[in-house]
Order: structure tokens, then sequence, then C-alpha cells
């Protein structure tokens, strides 16, 4: 059988996700990557091999190209990928999907017209730290319904490692989207749909525009709720005093793993002080995290089959982001769909 043959959109931390991954299958090709940085593309088609260039137009046109992995500034995934999927590619496209409904039905679209796999790159779901967490409540080992609640208090990514353009309004909507998607993905796909929103979001940092202070309540239909607060707001270098998750439901509570020795726990407190202690393993194998994805992702263009996190997936974690800023500036919960 050929080689799968990869390009890849964006030179910047992520591209260091996938492309190792890409490089790991023997069935997997990497032929070329894009960035706008010239010297950055240059520098990553040296690392890993393959040509670069400086215009995804110019990538997503090529012959030599089957699929390709989106990871450039939000603002820009739509157009990428319907581009990369008119031209006959299968895409692998970061989260957030698009920063509109619109754009997502468009990618759907798009991708259902071409006949190609479209794949959001909801990399939580293979990963088995949260799976674990998964699992426990989904076994009922606290009872349900249940409440998540999960929060991040940090700076917005920046240099070296990251670019700047993840706090400006330009080209983000902010940590809700871009970092927090990972954590409403999740949420969903363990806890089934969500039923309303409630939200407050706000600008606190001396830097940046856009809202970096999210604090969202996710009621789903299964009756179960999340509390999710996702800050940017602290200066580079600072740390907030807690964060973190648990999971509380009417016969105890799911802490948040532990790691002691190279081993990893999750404690479940119930009444009467008992505790109990669950051991998993942290894989990074063929299975989790980005080997996994990228695994699912050339298996679903191999056979047909569904990814694990699909274009729906993308657009009702947007729309949920959506009902949040809408609770957000109407002052009130927001019922889904929007």
């Amino acid at each position: 059988m050929s080689k799968l043959r990869f390009g890849m959109i964006g030179a910047g931390a992520i591209s260091g996700l996938h492309v190792p991954a890409i490089k790991a299958r023997e069935d997997c090709e990497f032929v070329c990557i894009a960035d706008v940085n010239e010297s950055q593309a240059r520098a990553r088609a040296e690392q890993w091999g393959g040509d670069y260039c400086t215009d995804y137009n110019d990538l997503v046109k090529r012959d030599d190209i089957d699929a390709v992995a989106i990871g450039i500034p939000t603002r820009f995934h739509a157009d990428a990928a319907i581009k990369a999927l008119e031209n006959g590619k299968h895409v692998l496209c970061e989260k957030p999907m698009a920063r509109t409904l619109e754009e997502c039905d468009a990618m759907i679209a798009a991708a259902e017209a071409a006949g190609k796999v479209l794949q959001i790159g909801f990399v939580r779901r293979f990963d088995d730290d949260w799976g674990t967490m998964r699992r426990l409540v989904q076994e009922g080992r606290v009872g349900r319904p249940c409440m998540w609640r999960r929060i991040v208090c940090g700076a917005a990514p920046g240099p070296p490692n990251y670019g700047e353009w993840y706090s400006d309004a330009r080209f983000s909507d902010g940590p809700l989207p871009e970092s927090g998607s990972h954590d409403i993905d999740f949420l969903r796909y363990t806890l089934g749909d969500v039923a309303a929103v409630t939200a407050h979001m706000d600008h606190l940092a001396n830097y940046g525009s856009v809202l970096d202070n999210t604090v969202v309540i996710l009621y789903f239909r299964s009756g179960d709720q999340a509390l999710v607060q996702w800050s940017w707001s602290l200066p580079r270098g600072a740390s907030s005093g807690f964060g973190g998750m648990d999971v509380i439901g009417p016969e105890g509570c799911i802490h948040s793993t532990r790691h002691e020795d190279g081993r990893c726990f999750v404690d479940i407190s119930r009444a009467g002080g008992e505790m109990e202690t669950v051991e998993f393993v942290n894989r990074r194998d063929a299975e989790t995290w980005g080997q996994g994805q990228m695994n699912n992702f050339v298996h679903c263009i191999q056979t047909g089959d569904t990814p694990r996190a699909t274009g729906w997936d993308g657009r009702c974690a947007q729309e949920i982001y959506l009902a949040a800023v809408r609770s957000m500036e109407e002052g009130r919960r927001i019922e889904l769909p929007l």
C-alpha cells in the first residue's frame, strides 16, 4: 500500500505534536510544512525533513499531499480547512474548530462534499488521565447526577514557545475556546449533550484584548453539571493559589489525579471518611495522546470509520462557547441549541 502523504499547516508548538506522530508511522510520509514565518518553516523542515512554504494556499494545492494537519491561529482554521478539503485533502484541524457556527457548518459541508475525513484535535479523548476520571464517573463511583469542577488560572500562552496571538482578539477568542474547549468537549464526551449554559466573562489582564477570565456553569441533559473556570488574567510568571479538578456526587468525591514516584492515582472519598485509591498507568503510546489521535485519523482515512472527535463535536463545543458569550452579554441562562 502506498504511503499517506501529509502536509502540516503551521510551524508553531502544536506541529511538535502532529509531525512526530506522522513520522512514527511506516505507512505515512511527512511532505511539507507551511508557515508565514519563513525561518520557522525552514527550521521545522530541516528538523523533520521535507519541504516548506510560506502560504498554505500553495500547500493544499499540491498533488503529492493526501492529508493535512492544521495548527494555526483560530481565525484561519475554516479557510485553511475548507480549501484543503476542496482540494481533496483529509483534514485534522486543531481546536477550537472555528469561531462561528457558520464556519463550522461550512467545514462539515466541505468534508461531506469532498468525501474526506474531518477530525478535530480534541486530544484529551485519547488521554489516560482524563479517561480514568471519565470511567469512574460513568461507573457511578460517586453517584449521579454529579458536578465536574475544573479550575485553571494562569497567563496566556506566549513566547518563547507560543505566539502572542492567543491573547489578541483579532485572532483568538481567549482561554475558554482556545484551551477550555478541551474541557468542554471532554465533559460533553463523558456526560452527554449540554442543555443550558450560564456564564460570566470579562477582561482582567494588563495585556491582550480577549475575554481572559471566564466562569461557566454547564447544565447537561443527563442532569449532571459542570463548573469550569479558565483564566489567562495573571501576569506571566505568577501562579494561582489553587487549581485542578474533581467530581462531586451524592455518594462522595473523585479527587484530581496525584502523582507519586512515577505512578498515577485517583482517590475517591466517601461517607465516614472511607477513601478508595485507584491506580492507573498514564501511557503515551499508539492508543493515547498525540500518537493515538493521529492513528485514529489515519485509521478513519483508510477504513471510512468515524473519527473519535468529529466536525459535529467541534461544532458543539463552539456552540457552548457562543452560548456562554450570550449568557454574559444578556445576564441570563441560555438554552441550547442556539
